[in-house]
């Protein structure tokens, strides 16, 4: 006999007080649901959230309608927030002056590129960091432009951080960043304007998870030539940024007004989950990268200092002969993952997912070992147990 439906507060949003308070609110999750994207449900962004909240309770802290104009904007990017896949973050941060704890949202680079892909045009998009010890690095511009990489051991200087789109009529635009490019980027942002204020720049997103910005960095700037979406370009605009998500939670109709005033934004970079999940992604990224590595390099061609790349296309049988950028979240095995942590946090069970995953499963752990520890991790957090078995 099934549990009875949990019984919904018709309390008005106006005189809830918490953030639990919220969940439990029929007119919050009708206010969801009004600007959800079409394949997103209120209800599983609620249980999202509620994951969230016990894995970061600060959350639950929040000013209520802060959180959930937060969750809101999350829902009608489409993009779920505080979990494995990475897309999207909703942040606690105090703010000074009204003396209250608010919500940021910061996209993640692979949340941007679900969004980029979702445009029609874009059949993929990937971003990397060149090291000064990777295995191969060919890079031109001009009449004979190319980009060539085979990481390797990634522990080298960083010399570029890029990005690649491939257009589903066969051509590809791209673009590389010189290190110093990106650094440039990075100290002239608000969030590390205001992490240097507070003497905070270690515990920021830029000091925790260098790499991983430095990728969004290369594709918000070959976004520029990009045929995207509607909600690409609203996550572009809101993204890391001081909004006031207490009045769209109030009032969807009018949108997310940005604010220009960071100055009293204090707190935690990213929740404690996030940052041990990017690790996390780091660590199952390269034993594939390593892999790669060991087959037999090209001869090399590096133009060190290299001015500010915007796009490049070359013929079709000269884009053939290149070897697929790195991407793991476009494999097929990473959807997988992707589908059965998704299952896990609906309530399914994860004898019987891997059970109808075996097949999958087994080839995933003989042809793409860091993503095969990834799903270790992942049923780890429900059912220790059942390592070993799969």
């Amino acid at each position: 006999m099934s549990a009875p439906a949990l019984k919904l507060q018709a309390t008005p949003l106006r005189q809830v007080d918490s953030v639990k308070g919220l969940l439990m609110n029929q007119q919050a999750r009708d206010q969801l649901a009004a600007v959800a994207a079409r394949h997103m449900n209120p209800e599983r962004m609620m249980r999202v959230v509620a994951n969230a909240i016990r894995t970061t309770p600060k959350l639950g802290q929040c000013e209520p309608m802060s959180f959930l104009g937060a969750l809101m904007q999350c829902a009608s990017l489409g993009l779920e927030p505080n979990t494995i896949l990475g897309h999207a973050y909703m942040i606690p941060f105090e703010n000074r002056k009204k003396g209250v704890t608010e919500v940021q949202v910061v996209v993640g680079y692979k949340g941007l590129i679900d969004l980029a892909r979702r445009s029609g045009h874009i059949s993929s998009l990937s971003a990397n960091i060149h090291y000064s010890d990777d295995e191969l690095w060919e890079y031109e511009e001009g009449t004979e432009a190319r980009l060539r990489h085979r990481p390797g051991m990634l522990k080298g200087e960083k010399l570029h951080a890029y990005a690649i789109a491939k257009f589903t009529d066969g051509g590809h635009a791209y673009v590389v960043l010189p290190w110093a490019h990106i650094i440039s980027i990075r100290d002239a942002s608000q969030g590390w304007q205001t992490a240097k204020r507070f003497g905070k720049t270690a515990d920021s997103p830029w000091g925790k998870h260098e790499d991983e910005m430095a990728k969004k960095t290369a594709i918000r700037a070959l976004a520029k030539y990009l045929p995207l979406s509607v909600e690409f370009m609203d996550a572009m605009q809101v993204d890391d940024a001081r909004a006031d998500y207490r009045a769209f939670a109030m009032d969807p109709t009018q949108g997310v007004t940005v604010e220009e005033d960071g100055e009293t934004i204090e707190g935690e970079a990213e929740p404690e989950a996030v940052q041990q999940q990017l690790s996390d992604e780091r660590a199952t990224q390269r034993p594939v990268e390593q892999a790669r590595a060991k087959a037999p390099a090209q001869q090399r061609k590096r133009t060190d200092e290299t001015p500010y790349t915007e796009m490049a296309d070359r013929p079709a049988a000269e884009r053939a002969a290149d070897p697929e950028p790195v991407a793991d979240d476009a494999s097929p095995f990473q959807s997988i993952v992707d589908r059965i942590a998704g299952d896990l946090l609906d309530g399914a069970k994860p004898e019987e997912l891997l059970a109808g995953f075996a097949p999958e499963i087994a080839a995933m752990k003989a042809q793409a070992p860091g993503i095969y520890e990834n799903l270790k991790n992942e049923i780890a957090g429900y059912a220790p147990d059942l390592i070993g078995t799969f």
